[in-house]
């Protein structure tokens, strides 16, 4: 394992995500109806792990801090398919964040060894949060 992925994971007391790659939760607001209005996470991809298709039932705002550019594909599960890339190269069109609307379908590659990105999910990443993954992947 790369050591600049192994000190990543250290540092930030990640485990593997149930997918692909590495997560550490990192904040999580008071519930209120049973489920946090806000949570946020950690989430390190390896170039050969991409996180799937799947689709959640909140918001998500994607956050790029460090690595490679990750390229980040959402759709509507018909006509409407846009790619983006999250990175700090803006003169390129990467863009530090990237919101994705709830029940949108969406899936995110690092384009290099690694990228270390943050999500921040409201309402909040629970046990009672709907994933759909896609049967095709």
């Amino acid at each position: 394992m790369d050591p600049a992925i192994s000190e990543i994971i250290r540092a930030l007391a990640m485990q593997r995500h149930h997918t692909a790659g590495w997560v550490a939760a990192h904040y999580r607001s008071s519930e209120v109806r049973g489920r946090a209005d806000l949570s946020s996470s950690y989430h390190l991809l390896t170039g050969d792990e991409p996180l799937p298709l799947h689709k959640l039932d909140g918001v998500e705002i994607w956050h790029y801090y460090m690595g490679a550019p990750v390229e980040v594909v959402v759709s509507n599960g018909g006509e409407l398919r846009e790619v983006s890339l999250l990175g700090d190269d803006l003169a390129a069109g990467q863009r530090p964040q990237l919101a994705v609307p709830a029940y949108s379908w969406q899936s995110c590659r690092s384009l290099g060894a690694w990228s270390l990105l943050g999500c921040t999910m409201s309402p909040g990443y629970s046990q009672r949060t709907t994933i759909v993954m896609d049967a095709g992947n």
